[in-house]
């Protein structure tokens, strides 16, 4: 009975992890759509963390690309 208790359970975590990433995707621009796969693969980065400097990353270039 415990055995399935806690597959429940880590079957739930698993579905918040899931639902908040999908709900973080929705957010973003298509640029940080584009950036997160790049991020995602340095050490140590979260969803979060990468969404936060795709974005920054994305207005950096447009703002850079529209001065020239």
């Amino acid at each position: 009975m415990m055995a399935s208790e806690k597959a429940i359970a880590a079957l739930l975590i698993c579905l918040v992890i899931t639902m908040a990433s999908v709900k973080k995707a929705e957010t973003l621009s298509d640029c940080a759509k584009e950036c997160m796969p790049v991020c995602l693969k340095e050490n140590g980065a979260t969803i979060d963390i990468c969404g936060d400097a795709c974005e920054k990353y994305c207005e950096q270039m447009f703002t850079t690309m529209g001065a020239v």
